[in-house]
């Protein structure tokens, strides 16, 4: 007895310093057997110089250093394969910072056979969207869930249900002609990222919600609650930023107001949708969709139309869960929807205000297609923006400069992808997988002098440009559901601008 008191006491006696050194002389060791783990795995990866303390952190950091601090990332993946002579593929190694990369940069890669089409999407893209379009945005999620959403929607994106809402984009850019020309006279300096955000959002929220949410007249308190949101996210995957409490109490703060009073507003209008559909007794058609938000409430709507017919009438509100899924859908819709064109359209102002030719031949072309009033003339006939080649050049080619989105994938475990010399490569244990559509759009060999804004290059039947090559919208099985919308609202808004000098 009196041994098994001296054993339990004996730890006990342990100098407290002594333990505590002892721990962290564990803890660092666990740390470097990890980091030694880790930093080998890339050692004999394609990539740029490699380092056993920093991994790619340093090279990462020397770039992003020439650049702007909200530069997309994808224009320093471009200027890594420039300066490195980097091709294909290749890794970054950010542990501890962040989680791995390979970045693919000839898209020839993606059609092994082998890989899943298509790839899911990586976790981090939930983190990256969660503080602008909260839990369970489309956008961010995989399987038949993601099949299920992407299948309700898709009605309101087909070429024929856009070319229906022509009424919709010709009435918004008649009050955007208006704004100018009130700016034009007055001769201020404007803001032209603030006044196009509020024309594509009237075009995308009447789509969404049904009704117009007038963004260019009165003005529009969800719209402004999206922009903050999207101001409030900025540096949120910078460590430096997300763990500082300085920056993140007060940030959190605000996002709340912000979020609980969109919210509030999205309520509103999901319950008068829900309640409409009741009251008129018939469930929203998906051949022909009132608006966007029809598609998405109509399972629930379905339910509580039957359960009214049976004298049930407590089952007007959704669960916490399904409204969470709902709003965040909402928004992905509106603030997805408004942005990537809003940021192409001033792309496009500034790349035209360079180029009076370009200016020149498009109006020409609107002229010739159109007449001297284009809205009357899509009004009567929509389809009649198939037949404008030069303005569609004009608007992919600044997209090619400019291509906004960016995809992060995952592969599933054990996956490898085979280089053009037959060498297999491993792309997953948790790596985020992405292909860069800004370093592929500025591939000489397929895009010749690929700085410049040449928009006759789309233009060239001899040699057209591979598909795979043009990754505005993504690629690879899982492209934007709006690419149609989006491609008509630049394409009307050329053509209804065009009149004005730049």
């Amino acid at each position: 007895m009196h041994a098994i008191d001296t054993i339990t006491e004996l730890p006990l006696r342990i100098p407290v310093p002594v333990l505590i050194a002892a721990l962290a002389a564990c803890l660092i060791i666990v740390i470097l057997y990890r980091g030694y783990n880790h930093r080998r795995f890339y050692r004999d990866l394609p990539g740029p110089p490699h380092s056993w303390l920093f991994g790619h952190i340093k090279v990462f950091s020397q770039v992003a250093a020439l650049m702007p601090s909200n530069t997309h990332p994808q224009l320093l993946y471009t200027e890594m394969v420039h300066v490195y002579n980097l091709e294909e593929i290749f890794y970054l190694d950010l542990w501890p910072v962040g989680p791995g990369m390979v970045v693919i940069t000839d898209p020839k890669l993606l059609d092994n056979s082998s890989l899943p089409k298509p790839l899911p999407i990586h976790p981090f893209t939930a983190v990256f969207l969660k503080p602008m379009f909260g839990e369970g945005t489309m956008a961010a999620t995989n399987g038949a869930l993601w099949k299920k959403m992407a299948t309700a929607v898709s009605p309101a994106f087909s070429m024929g249900y856009v070319l229906g809402i022509t009424n919709i984009m010709v009435d918004e850019c008649l009050l955007f002609q208006e704004k100018l020309e009130e700016l034009a006279v007055g001769g201020d300096v404007f803001s032209m990222e603030e006044l196009v955000a509020k024309l594509v959002f009237g075009i995308v929220s009447t789509v969404t919600f049904g009704e117009p949410q007038y963004s260019q007249t009165i003005g529009s308190q969800i719209l402004k609650d999206l922009r903050d949101l999207v101001n409030l996210a900025q540096g949120e995957t910078d460590p430096l930023i997300a763990y500082n409490p300085m920056v993140q109490i007060p940030r959190r703060w605000k996002r709340h107001r912000v979020v609980s009073r969109l919210d509030s507003s999205l309520r509103q209008k999901v319950s008068e949708c829900v309640e409409r559909i009741v009251h008129e007794g018939v469930v929203p058609s998906r051949q022909n969709p009132r608006s966007i938000m029809d598609l998405l409430v109509r399972e629930h709507a379905e339910a509580v139309l039957e359960e009214r017919k049976g004298g049930v009438y407590n089952r007007s509100w959704l669960s916490n869960s399904e409204e969470e899924m709902l709003f965040s859908n909402l928004k992905t819709m509106l603030l997805g929807g408004h942005t990537t064109s809003t940021n192409t359209l001033c792309f496009l102002f500034m790349l035209l205000s360079k180029t009076p030719d370009v200016v020149e031949k498009m109006h020409q072309e609107h002229i010739e297609q159109l007449g001297t009033s284009p809205q009357v003339t899509l009004l009567a006939n929509p389809s009649m923006f198939r037949r404008l080649p030069y303005t569609e050049a004009v608007v992919k080619e600044s997209l090619r400069l400019y291509p906004l989105g960016s995809d992060l994938k995952q592969a599933p475990p054990g996956t490898t992808i085979t280089t053009h010399d037959g060498r297999r490569l491993p792309i997953a244990n948790g790596l985020i997988m992405t292909a860069s559509a800004h370093t592929i759009h500025y591939d000489a060999h397929i895009y010749p002098d690929p700085a410049s804004f040449r928009p006759e290059r789309w233009l060239n039947q001899e040699k057209p440009i591979p598909g795979d090559y043009f990754r505005a919208f993504g690629g690879d099985g899982r492209t934007c559901p709006g690419q149609n919308m989006g491609m008509n609202i630049l394409k009307i808004v050329m053509v209804m601008t065009m009149t004005y000098q730049f």
